[in-house]
């Protein structure tokens, strides 16, 4: 890894546990975790969070997690991706 891959890397990862200080699981949604969606069960994983008492049917968000091989994987959005759902 380059200099530069690991000083975005540190970077990245103090500035989300700074975010993500203190946060908790909204009550108000349901969670399915590392759903494979793929023959390879490591790299093709999703989670699907949702309005724990929703009865209509609700848009789709899909956020891709892009980290360039450098940083993260999909727990970094977990908190917003439930924040999103909390809302409807």
């Amino acid at each position: 890894m380059s200099i530069t891959s690991h000083i975005v890397r540190t970077l990245f990862t103090i500035g989300d546990l700074k975010r993500d200080l203190g946060w908790k699981k909204p009550r108000n949604v349901d969670s399915v975790e590392n759903i494979s969606y793929a023959e390879d069960d490591k790299w093709h994983l999703l989670d699907v969070y949702r309005p724990r008492k929703a009865t209509e049917l609700l848009p789709v968000i899909v956020n891709i997690h892009g980290g360039a091989w450098v940083y993260g994987d999909k727990k970094v959005y977990a908190p917003y991706c439930m924040y999103l759902a909390s809302r409807g």
